[in-house]
């Protein structure tokens, strides 16, 4: 008989003892993979909502700095203004 020909018993040998465990195998790795896939989405899930609050904190932050920004200006400016006048007076003072 030629090499490439099996017998129906030898099929059903290789079915029984190799085919068959690898098969029940393959399934509790398809079930274990698709918990594993929930459970990551699950905590992608998670890191995005993380994500979306850190950034809104980081807006609100960068809103608030530019407020006391503009606030430190005309800080700046109410001390400035009183300073130039009294060199104005004094470079009029002087000539």
């Amino acid at each position: 008989m030629d090499e490439k020909y099996v017998t129906k018993a030898e099929f059903e040998k290789f079915q029984d003892e190799e085919f068959k465990p690898l098969r029940e195998e393959v399934r509790e790795l398809r079930v274990e993979f698709v918990g594993f896939r929930q459970e990551v989405r699950g905590d992608l899930k998670a890191v995005n909502l993380r994500i979306d609050h850190l950034t809104d904190k980081v807006a609100m932050l960068g809103a608030s700095i530019e407020k006391s920004s503009h606030v430190m200006m005309w800080i700046a400016g109410a001390y400035a203004l009183p300073m130039l006048f009294l060199l104005y007076k004094m470079l009029l003072g002087n000539n």
